[in-house]
């Protein structure tokens, strides 16, 4: 049995990573508590197509936003699963893992692959999905 060892420097740096998003999304959390609370009293004093207008922007821009993880995603899944397709190996010799893996071949190797690049396929899917409410609150709010 193959084994895939795990990168040691690639896990300190994704728990780096991990650690400073958390701690970013806290803080724009907090912020966005405070700025929504400042929102509301004002638009609650204004006409409804101010409303209407703030509405649609908000939602364009969570949408647009919330499409680009999923894009992301996408592409690197689908991007392994060529990868692994093509070199009949899962997971691809050149990509980092974070743990020692077990290193399939052939066949299986194969079927892997095409199992990550459709979960990639899937989150492109979702990204247009969303980036698709996005277009629509533009068109629903106007």
């Amino acid at each position: 049995m193959d084994i895939h060892p795990a990168d040691k420097r690639y896990r300190a740096r994704a728990l780096r990573l991990l650690v400073v998003l958390v701690l970013a999304c806290g803080a724009l959390l907090w912020l966005l508590d405070g700025w929504l609370t400042a929102l509301a009293g004002q638009l609650q004093a204004s006409d409804t197509a101010t409303v209407r207008r703030w509405l649609r922007g908000l939602f364009a821009a969570f949408g647009a936003m919330l499409a680009g993880p999923p894009l992301l995603l996408g592409h690197s899944l689908r991007r392994m699963g060529r990868a692994a397709q093509a070199e009949a190996r899962f997971p691809p010799a050149a990509w980092k893992t974070l743990r020692d893996v077990r290193v399939l071949r052939g066949a299986d190797a194969r079927r892997w692959g095409r199992r990550v690049e459709r979960a990639g396929s899937a989150a492109f899917a979702l990204a247009g999905a969303l980036f698709g409410l996005a277009v629509w609150s533009l068109w629903r709010f106007a």
